[in-house]
């Protein structure tokens, strides 16, 4: 996802005084093409990254009081910072060009089985590729997508990244962007020292910003709105009858929320979240709410191309084994706040 490392790429910004009006004005100089605004007609002026919704602060219920599984408790949440959130998923191509950089700098080791960390002390387990549904392989030091059994997809979404694998992603894209790393890699993995909010560099979303953003603005029972699952909206299971029977390229589906432009919040894969799991989250109000500061089990949101119907509820919270398991749904998408 080279586009979201430099978010201003070949473009130059020229302010200059008009004389005769006495007014501010904006030229935008993009290749040969000069676009000019003037202050009196510009109500505010955001720089944000390509490739990302940007998700304002506010107000919202989080759980809807019916979901299936963990989810169902009602509360108030605020959320005080604005955030980018990834229009998508991160693809195969994206994580096998991140992880590449990484081989090479010496910062993961390979076999033809897994990646594995090597900076500060840890072994963890990034990506496993011996697993079948793994589309990413790796032979005498390069990394390649293959067919394992669905043709070649390097615009579906990676799976078998654990979280550790995920949360590695977001600090490599960090270290290319000249930003700091979000993530600890030793002891608990901690973002931002336990405030993700406050990171400067690129990160999971945390558990309420992912709800947030899929229910965005309205309290809907599904990214789309109220209306019931079909394969017109999202790639799911239905029960022997699933809508594809692999992942779909990401975007493939139309945007929900439509206003954000998100694809695949519901279905295609399951989604890491920053946050350590529990299923009961009480009935508090809380504000910028970082989940349990410590546990076994890390975050899934967003149901997956090989789960129900149930999974795909903006509610719905779902878990793995632990920060290094995985499995043939997991995949996830990248945040980061919003800079004063």
């Amino acid at each position: 996802m080279t586009r979201v490392i430099t978010a201003l790429s070949g473009l130059t910004l020229l302010l200059s005084a008009s004389v005769s009006q006495g007014e501010w004005c904006m030229r935008v100089y993009e290749g040969e093409t000069v676009t000019e605004f003037r202050s009196s007609r510009v109500d505010s002026l955001t720089f944000y990254d390509d490739g990302f919704a940007l998700i304002p602060a506010g107000v919202f219920v989080m759980g809807d009081g019916a979901t299936y599984g963990c989810g169902q408790d009602e509360h108030e949440v605020t959320l005080t910072r604005d955030f980018y959130l990834a229009q998508h998923e991160v693809t195969n191509q994206e994580y096998l060009d991140a992880v590449q950089w990484a081989y090479d700098q010496g910062y993961v080791t390979a076999t033809t089985e897994s990646v594995l960390d090597s900076q500060d002390g840890s072994t963890a387990v990034l990506l496993d590729m011996f697993s079948y549904y793994s589309e990413i392989q790796f032979s005498e030091g390069v990394f390649s997508i293959h067919d394992s059994g669905h043709g070649l997809n390097p615009d579906h979404p990676v799976k078998g990244a654990t979280w550790c694998g995920a949360a590695r992603y977001c600090d490599w894209l960090s270290a290319m962007a000249d930003l700091p790393r979000a993530y600890e890699h030793g002891g608990d993995w901690s973002c931002n020292g336990g405030d993700p909010y406050g990171a400067e560099g690129y990160r999971l979303a945390t558990d309420a910003e992912w709800e947030y953003a899929a229910q965005f603005d309205d309290e809907r029972l599904y990214p789309w709105g109220d209306e019931a699952p079909d394969c017109d909206r999202a790639n799911y299971s239905r029960a022997a009858n699933p809508c594809v029977g692999w992942t779909s390229p990401v975007g493939s589906y139309p945007d929900a929320p439509g206003a954000l432009g998100l694809s695949d919040m519901a279905g295609n894969v399951t989604e890491w979240c920053n946050d350590w799991f529990v299923c009961d989250l009480g009935t508090d109000a809380v504000t910028d709410p970082v989940g349990p500061v410590s546990g076994s089990e890390r975050l899934l949101r967003g149901g997956a191309w090989s789960r129900s119907r149930y999974d795909l509820r903006c509610a719905e919270r779902d878990h793995d084994s632990g920060p290094e398991s995985h499995g043939e749904g997991a995949g996830f998408r990248i945040a980061r706040t919003v800079q004063p």
